[in-house]
């Protein structure tokens, strides 16, 4: 249990459908912590947040498995389908390198991506985990080479590789990935004062309820 002084009577206020009556809307009332940070997290994390911090971001840690479940991580730069499109990312790389071969023999992934800090630098980066289907497609790929042309490092990997390409390299491709729609995130939109006190309140879950491909 926690004392709360402010706050509360104002969510109280903006809650259409708050548990809470008059009674425990007042300076100084005692409130169980745990039903709290569940309402303020489900005010605050949002399926349309998520995606607005997945656009704003471009690096991720893949994670993939061979045929034998033999693991492998790799840093990735990855580019986002647009907001009116299926929820998918891609990543440019080159088929003979192991998370493309992983994925030719085990098309399951998942990627976490960190979220960069503008203050207190000084703690971790919030993350965003993703799991889902990951398969291998051509280079020329219309939406792919689309969504990599939409941001700065994108186009650049884009350039390097189509220079690549006249020098003779022949194995560029795409990953196209698709998010199960289940999307895990850690410390996203998180109040400091909470995550302080109890560290589980940084922890969130949204469904992706667009139609996939």
């Amino acid at each position: 249990m926690i004392t709360l002084s402010l706050g509360v009577r104002s969510l109280c206020a903006t809650t259409a459908e708050s548990q809470c009556d008059g009674s425990l809307c007042t300076a100084g009332s005692t409130w169980p912590l745990q039903p709290l940070v569940a309402l303020v997290q489900a005010k605050r994390v949002t399926l349309e947040l998520v995606l607005h911090e997945l656009r704003r971001s471009d690096f991720a840690v893949l994670s993939t498995s061979d045929a034998t479940g033999n693991p492998h991580s790799a840093g990735i730069n990855y580019g986002m389908s647009g907001p009116e499109s299926p929820i998918t990312l891609f990543v440019m790389t080159r088929r003979h390198l192991r998370k493309a071969r992983n994925i030719a023999q085990n098309p399951t992934v998942s990627l976490v991506i960190p979220l960069r800090r503008r203050l207190l630098q000084f703690l971790p980066p919030p993350t965003i985990q993703l799991r889902g289907h990951a398969e291998i497609v051509d280079w020329t790929d219309a939406e792919g080479t689309g969504v990599f042309q939409n941001f700065w490092m994108g186009r650049h990997i884009l350039k390097a590789y189509c220079g690549s390409h006249r020098r003779g390299e022949t194995r560029i491709c795409f990953l196209r990935i698709t998010p199960d729609p289940v999307i895990n995130t850690y410390m996203v939109g998180s109040n400091i004062w909470l995550l302080r006190n109890r560290m589980e309140s940084g922890a969130a879950t949204v469904i992706n309820d667009r139609k996939s491909r």
